[in-house]
């Protein structure tokens, strides 16, 4: 038995890739912020410094393996940061130490932990540096009748739908172009001025929809009314999840009436039963006992499709400097009394 680690590259063995993807299909919820493929698009965009790949083999078999991105915490200082570990609890041990001794090679400040499931790490404390996930998301059960999952939803929702469609709003897969990448952003930009979110650059988006379609993981669907977009929806597949991803809808109070946006999910809905996905994750909802506004309008939508929670695990972290740890959260605590 052995460990190895290799930085995440165009030239990543195809071999490993093959076998992650085989190791990911057994787990209900498998992430995809784990793939080697995923990590390679977001290098393209320069979304995170380095990736390193860490992995537990035995005869050439892959046993268990992490994916560590490495991104800047403050000027010149960096934090290691893993989201959604792998469901596997196989030699959790080793590799635990290999990402702690990782530190000494990059000096970097502190290694979070995000995960799928709940792992035993010894040496990591439940905390974190900064809350970069939401611990609830909403799911519905694809493996239900669709007259089953239609049951859950509310009734204005129900109602919702069939408005959009008497309104004769047409839900559709478009193709992969600049043209409806720049009708996507320039939505996405009004949504964005309408809900006060970040938004990631268009480049972003026009490498992740190479990805997506290049590798045959679901589309852009757009919805629209009379030719003219209301609103446009970015979901993701990977294993036997369907992933509500990136969003955009109209501000316009007359066109929202069309309520396209929910005809379009229910397509979408509709769409992943027939290919046998066996989830649908909202990815991110506000978590019933938290106080937080930040997501409370979009966690409503959200909760209309389904009643059902799911809670990911605590954060984990472990500090590798103290005392520029100390300094992170201080300059923290100072950024939160001027803001106020």
């Amino acid at each position: 038995m052995e460990i190895k680690k290799i930085i995440i590259d165009e030239k990543f063995p195809s071999e490993i890739k093959n076998q992650i993807e085989i190791l990911n299909r057994l787990p209900e919820f498998s992430p995809i912020w784990q793939s080697i493929d995923w990590n390679n698009m977001l290098k393209k965009t320069l979304y995170i410094d380095k990736w390193l790949f860490i992995w537990v083999f035995d005869e050439d078999a892959l046993i268990n393996y992490v994916i560590i991105e490495k991104r800047s915490v403050w000027f010149k200082k960096y934090w290691n940061f893993l989201i959604w570990w792998p469901n596997s609890d196989s030699k959790l041990d080793i590799l635990e130490n290999a990402i702690i001794d990782y530190w000494k090679e990059e000096k970097v400040v502190f290694t979070q932990i995000e995960s799928l499931n709940e792992i035993s790490l010894s040496q990591f404390k439940i905390w974190w540096y900064k809350k970069f996930i939401e611990k609830c998301t909403a799911i519905i059960n694809l493996k239900e009748w669709k007259e089953e999952i239609l049951s859950k939803m509310k009734q204005k929702w129900r109602y919702n739908i069939k408005v959009a469609e008497k309104n004769g709003v047409i839900v559709e897969k478009v193709a992969n172009t600049s043209s409806n990448l720049n009708k996507f952003y320039d939505l996405l930009i009004e949504t964005k001025a309408r809900d006060e979110f970040s938004v990631n650059s268009k480049q972003y988006f026009a490498e992740l929809l190479d990805y997506l379609y290049n590798n045959k993981m679901w589309w852009l669907y757009f919805a629209q009314k009379d030719n003219e977009l209301v609103a446009g929806w970015i979901f993701v597949n990977y294993q036997k999840t369907t992933y509500y991803y990136y969003w955009a809808s109209t501000s316009d109070n007359e066109k929202r009436k069309y309520m396209a946006t929910y005809l379009l999910q229910w397509n979408v809905i509709e769409e992943s039963v027939k290919d046998w996905y066996s989830n649908f994750d909202f990815l991110w909802i506000t978590c019933p006992w938290c106080k937080s506004k930040k997501l409370a309008w979009v966690t409503d939508f959200k909760l209309k499709l389904t009643p059902d929670i799911k809670i990911w695990p605590d954060s984990m972290i472990y500090v590798h400097d103290s005392f520029f740890y100390l300094l992170l959260n201080l300059k923290a605590y100072l950024k939160k009394l001027i803001n106020k």
